[in-house]
């Protein structure tokens, strides 16, 4: 029996749809309505024209780009792949449609309801019981979680504040992890983050819960008016299916940015990409791949720039000899000062003087982390391996940058 379509939204209006191929196994097309206006295209990537656009094979990156994976993926197939003849990637997105990262959104109906259960986050961010939370964060939300990542991590909705626009999606990313294989992995990426937002990279608001198994992540896609801005990651922007993150380089980013990124614009976002790749290398984040590069835009016609940095993790306390994600300047080996001064000079055009000034910022952001760091032992005795092994790898991290 053939399944029905399904239906694409932008900004809350019936862009397109996505159906299955009858030629090929695998094959999925996607065609736009006939009224469908150019600032309603559902991606930099596809703008609006009458022939349809097929995937040839799995999902066209964009529409692949929110796919769960890791243990909300796995979750979701073992919930629904019993009930729905023949599983596919198609089935995924439908359930996960009404609550997506970005603007888009999927329905089987005519029209989409992005009605999130309500979460109170105080009650995440003080839990002290002896239940595990993130499993009834994962049963509520589950099918409201329209985000890639292998970390397990779900999109939730905060209780609306009276006097303010009611929001009827996701306002916040709430991440957990395995103490067993990442250990602190929640106070890590909080402690990058403010060290980043330090070194003066655009960052979204952080909280850590008290008893340091959540972060919080203020969605910053999210405008004031309840609107959600377009975003989409570099695998989306060169073409690549998601299980390709790992094949780029930051070379390679850099230019895509001045293919898309909105020349008004593109002078800052060259600087703040240079500085996020510096700081990301001196941190040791080895997962620093094209998915966690992004560019936002109200609409495709409209200002398109860099997205704040996110997912800022050091992955070098879990896997001391891990690599970069990505080549810089032909190689993966985390690199050293002059590596780091020739890859900035190049993406932003600036001379050694003005190019070390930004290795600089990158390494005082590098201290500020470190402190956090710091803080973080005084208050947490029994997290004084972790803080031994990141604040190691920091400071290494900090003396490449300024050596």
């Amino acid at each position: 029996m053939r399944k029905p379509p399904l239906h694409v939204f932008t900004a809350g209006r019936a862009a397109g749809s996505l159906v299955r191929s009858d030629v090929a196994a695998d094959s999925f097309l996607f065609g736009y309505r006939t009224e469908t206006p150019p600032e309603n295209a559902v991606s930099l990537t596809m703008p609006v024209r009458a022939d349809q656009y097929d995937s040839m094979a799995g999902l066209l990156p964009l529409f692949e780009m929110n796919l769960p994976e890791g243990a909300l993926g796995e979750r979701l197939r073992l919930q629904f792949a019993k009930t729905i003849p023949e599983f596919d990637d198609l089935d995924l997105l439908q359930i996960v449609g009404a609550s997506q990262i970005g603007r888009l959104r999927y329905s089987l109906q005519d029209s989409i309801d992005e009605n999130v259960p309500v979460q109170d986050l105080a009650e995440i961010l003080t839990y002290k019981g002896g239940a595990d939370l993130f499993a009834d964060l994962l049963e509520r939300f589950a099918t409201y979680s329209g985000i890639s990542g292998m970390q397990p991590k779900v999109l939730i909705r905060e209780i609306p504040t009276p006097g303010k626009i009611t929001h009827r999606g996701a306002t916040h990313i709430v991440k957990s992890f395995d103490a067993r294989e990442y250990p602190e992995l929640a106070a890590n990426e909080f402690i990058c983050t403010q060290g980043a937002a330090a070194a003066g990279i655009d960052t979204p608001r952080v909280q850590l819960s008290e008893n340091r198994q959540f972060l919080i992540v203020e969605r910053f896609d999210l405008l004031a008016d309840g609107a959600y801005l377009g975003l989409e990651d570099f695998c989306v922007l060169d073409g690549r299916r998601s299980h390709g993150r790992y094949d780029g380089s930051y070379e390679g980013i850099a230019r895509r940015m001045a293919d898309y990124v909105s020349p008004t614009v593109l002078g800052r976002a060259k600087d703040q990409f240079a500085l996020m790749v510096a700081y990301s290398c001196a941190v040791g984040n080895g997962d620093a791949h094209m998915k966690n590069f992004s560019v936002i835009y109200r609409h495709p016609e409209d200002e398109v720039t860099l997205a704040p940095a996110y997912d800022v993790v050091s992955t070098l306390p879990y896997m001391p000899r891990d690599t970069l994600a990505l080549e810089l300047s032909g190689s993966k080996e985390f690199p050293d000062r002059a590596r780091l001064l020739k890859f900035v000079r190049q993406v932003t055009g600036k001379n050694s003087r003005a190019a070390q000034r930004l290795l600089d910022q990158a390494a005082a952001g590098i201290d500020v982390a470190l402190q956090h760091a710091a803080d973080y032992g005084r208050q947490h005795d029994d997290a004084a391996e972790f803080v031994e092994r990141i604040s190691a790898v920091m400071t290494a991290g900090r003396d490449r940058l300024t050596a």
